[in-house]
C-alpha cells in the first residue's frame, strides 16, 4: 500500500487552471476507466468512488478488498498531476472509496498537499508520508451519501493534524504499552478545540490488572512527545495548549505551548 501513494511525476507549469480542476481531474479519472465524482472545497480536493470489490464484509466486520490497490493508484497518478502543476490554492485532497455492495462503508483518505511536494523533493520518505496520511474504513448509519454530505467544508491544518496526531499517538502507545505488555491500546481521538489539542488515550489493562501509575505516567510521556516532535515537523504554532484526557481513569494533563520545549 506505501507505494502507492507516490504515483507519477510532476510538472513545472501550471497545465490545470483552477478554473477548470474539477473537470480535468474528471477526465483524467476518465482516461484510466475510473468513474467517480469530483468535487471542491474552497482549498480542499474530494474525489469519490464506488466500486465493486474496494470493500469486504465478514459478519460484522468490513475491511478493504481487492480493487482498493489498482483502483487508488489510478486516482492518485490522477490528483498528484493535478495538484502539483495548478494554480489554484489546493491545500488538502481526500479519497472516498465505496462499495455498493456494502452500504454505507467508506474507504477515507486525506493527505495535505505540502507533504506530496516535500516527498518528489526527497525531503520526507515513503515511510513518513505514510505515517502522514489519514486513513480510515468505517460505515456509517445513513447509507450511501453524496460527496457534498461527506465532505461538506473545506478541511483545516489544525484539524488534519488532531486526526493524524491521534493515529500516530494510538501507533506510538500500541508500539510502546502493547508490545510491551503493559496495557492495551484501541482506538484514540483527537480534536481542536479553541486553540486547543484535546487528546482521548484508550489505554486499557489487561484482562484482571489495572492500568498503574507508571504506566500512566509512560502514556502521557510518549503521547506528549510524539505531538511536539509532529507538529515542530509542521512548524505549527496556531495553539495555546494540548489535553491528554484518561476516560477510564478520568485524568488529564493539559500544558501550555509554552512548556513544551521539555518533551522534544
Amino acid at each position: 500500500m506505501c507505494a502507492l501513494f507516490l504515483t507519477h511525476g510532476c510538472s513545472s507549469k501550471p497545465t490545470y487552471p483552477k478554473e477548470n480542476l474539477t473537470n480535468a481531474v474528471q477526465g483524467l479519472l476518465t482516461q484510466e476507466a475510473v468513474t467517480g465524482s469530483v468535487r471542491v472545497i474552497d482549498h480542499t480536493l474530494a474525489v469519490h468512488v464506488e466500486l465493486p470489490g474496494t470493500i469486504i464484509q465478514v459478519n460484522q466486520q468490513i475491511g478493504l478488498g481487492p480493487a482498493v490497490e489498482p483502483t487508488l493508484q489510478k486516482i492518485l497518478g490522477a490528483l498528484h498531476r493535478v495538484v502539483l502543476s495548478t494554480d489554484a490554492d489546493i491545500r488538502f485532497y481526500v479519497i472516498l472509496l465505496s462499495d455498493p455492495s456494502v452500504s454505507g462503508a467508506y474507504v477515507t483518505i486525506v493527505r495535505y498537499v505540502d507533504d506530496i511536494k516535500q516527498a518528489y523533493a526527497s525531503r520526507i520518505g515513503i515511510g513518513e508520508i505514510f505515517s502522514r496520511t489519514i486513513f480510515d474504513v468505517h460505515r456509517t448509519n445513513q447509507g450511501p451519501m453524496s460527496l457534498e454530505q461527506l465532505v461538506p467544508t473545506d478541511i483545516r491544518l489544525e484539524d488534519f493534524l488532531s486526526r493524524q496526531l491521534a493515529q500516530r499517538i494510538q501507533q506510538s502507545l500500541t508500539a510502546e504499552l502493547q508490545t510491551g505488555g503493559l496495557a492495551t491500546v484501541g482506538q484514540c481521538e483527537g480534536n481542536f478545540q479553541n486553540g486547543e489539542f484535546v487528546f482521548t488515550l484508550n489505554v486499557l489493562p489487561f484482562l484482571n490488572q489495572t492500568v498503574d501509575e507508571a504506566t500512566m505516567q509512560k502514556a502521557f510521556q510518549i503521547s506528549t512527545s510524539t505531538i511536539v516532535h509532529i507538529l515542530a515537523t509542521y512548524r505549527f504554532k496556531a495553539f495555546e495548549s494540548i489535553r491528554l484526557v484518561h476516560p477510564l481513569t478520568g485524568r488529564h494533563l493539559t500544558l501550555p505551548k509554552t512548556q513544551l520545549d521539555v518533551f522534544r
